[in-house]
């Protein structure tokens, strides 16, 4: 890692074998001022090390990180090659300048998945004249609640509802839906897919997507214009709510779009084993150093549920974190957050709700993967879709715990006052 600060310059790496990080600079006054305002955990600086940087020293990873934090929380300046000169002189600024020139215009050569316009969407774009198109989403809490909005003064006979909107000009229908989500919600959602369908209302044509959101953003006082209340439920008390909205078709096309999520989340609510969102778990993106991987499959709208929820391991034992996030499966090693494959998905055409395989990345980093051949490359992600579609809804629990439950229950190894004494310090 290269860090450029307006006190110094540094590369910070981890040579094979050693347990500590080396941080090289090219002066000693880079690293002592790292040292006594920052990391005071860096040894002494050693001179001669090596040609590129001659100077060297080492700390933990910890400490670093906590070091980045207090540097990151002293930036209070508006232009860095402009602190640089200010903090350590005009010709380190000029030298800056230069490594700024030398990234400008710097084409995106590693592009990370954001679908735009109509990928990967199972609408057609073009539709007969008519209704105006309106983009929506229906957003769920990773156990499957589902998020209502109480309609302002029960416009036009809708009590409780889902959030969407017209597009503005040239905006794409999933930035139309993130925006109505965040206009009529208050909420930053994130998308899992397209619910396959129109649903038609009053005045307009609709298409929503299934949205996750980290209840703990939600402010269920929220309020706005169109939104007098928010409301967390699960599916018959949704049902009963919705059902209170007078306008006929706008009654039919809201419990309309609550099957179909129903039919697109895993059953029963509330989730025992929730959907993974990347937040669950330590994650590194897939490197430069990948590979295409000729694999075939098609999910039906019955598997696609468990390729939603995604995984989130519980023990050590299970090596994988497996999360799905706008048609992209993601596989993580959960020991060290390293995205091993990564599968592209699209709808299947003619088949409401089916997805099919529509790209495989492979990491080929040499420190990070290495399979034996092609061959056992394919074997692991069939294993791993497989064993994913046939995950048991209970969550695991580590053994070791369970151990403990049952030591602590009555009449179960004595005393249960007396086992919690003897372990609770470790827990």
């Amino acid at each position: 890692m290269w860090l450029f600060t307006n006190f110094g310059f540094f590369s910070v790496v981890q040579k094979n074998g050693e347990p500590e990080l080396t941080v090289r600079s090219r002066t000693q006054g880079d690293l002592l001022r790292l040292q006594r305002h920052y990391l005071p955990g860096l040894s002494e600086p050693v001179f001669g090390q090596g040609t590129d940087y001659p100077w060297r020293a080492r700390c933990q990873a910890g400490e670093l990180a906590k070091a980045m934090a207090r540097i990151v929380g002293d930036i209070e300046y508006a232009n860095f090659k402009d602190e640089v000169g200010a903090c350590l002189g005009p010709e380190r600024a000029h030298r800056c300048g230069k490594v700024w020139s030398a990234m400008h215009g710097i084409d995106d050569d590693l592009p990370e998945p954001a679908p735009a316009g109509w990928e990967a969407l199972p609408w057609p774009e073009k539709v007969p004249a008519g209704k105006a198109r309106a983009f929506g989403g229906v957003v769920v809490d990773p156990t499957g609640r589902i998020l209502l909005r109480e309609v302002a003064g029960h416009y036009d006979g809708y009590v409780w509802s889902f959030a969407k909107g017209r597009p503005a000009p040239g905006e794409s229908p999933r930035a139309t839906a993130l925006r109505e989500v965040a206009d009529e919600l208050g909420v930053r959602a994130r998308i899992l897919l397209p619910l396959p369908g129109t649903y038609t209302g009053t005045t307009t044509r609709n298409h929503f997507f299934l949205m996750t959101v980290d209840p703990a953003s939600v402010d269920l006082s929220f309020r706005c214009r169109e939104t007098s209340g928010l409301r967390w439920v699960l599916q018959e008390e949704a049902r009963a709510l919705i059902s209170r909205t007078t306008n006929e078709a706008g009654r039919a096309r809201d419990l309309a779009l609550l099957e179909a999520t129903l039919a697109s989340l895993p059953s029963p609510l509330p989730l025992q084993r929730p959907i993974a969102r990347r937040e669950d778990w330590k994650t590194r993106p897939l490197p430069a150093a990948r590979s295409s991987l000729a694999f075939t499959r098609t999910f039906t709208p019955q598997e696609m549920v468990h390729v939603v929820r995604g995984f989130i391991p519980a023990v050590m034992e299970e090596k994988w974190f497996v999360y799905f996030e706008d048609h992209v499966i993601r596989f993580h090693r959960s020991w060290t957050g390293i995205e091993i494959f990564r599968v592209h998905l699209r709808p299947a055409d003619g088949k409401r709700g089916t997805w099919q395989v529509a790209r495989v990345e492979v990491n080929r980093h040499p420190d990070q993967y290495q399979p034996d051949n092609d061959a056992d490359v394919h074997a692991t992600l069939q294993d791993l879709i497989e064993g994913l579609l046939r995950l048991r809804e209970a969550p695991t629990i580590d053994p070791m715990v369970a151990a403990m439950q049952l030591a602590t229950q009555p009449n179960y190894l004595g005393s249960p006052d007396v086992v919690r004494e003897l372990v609770e310090r470790y827990f």
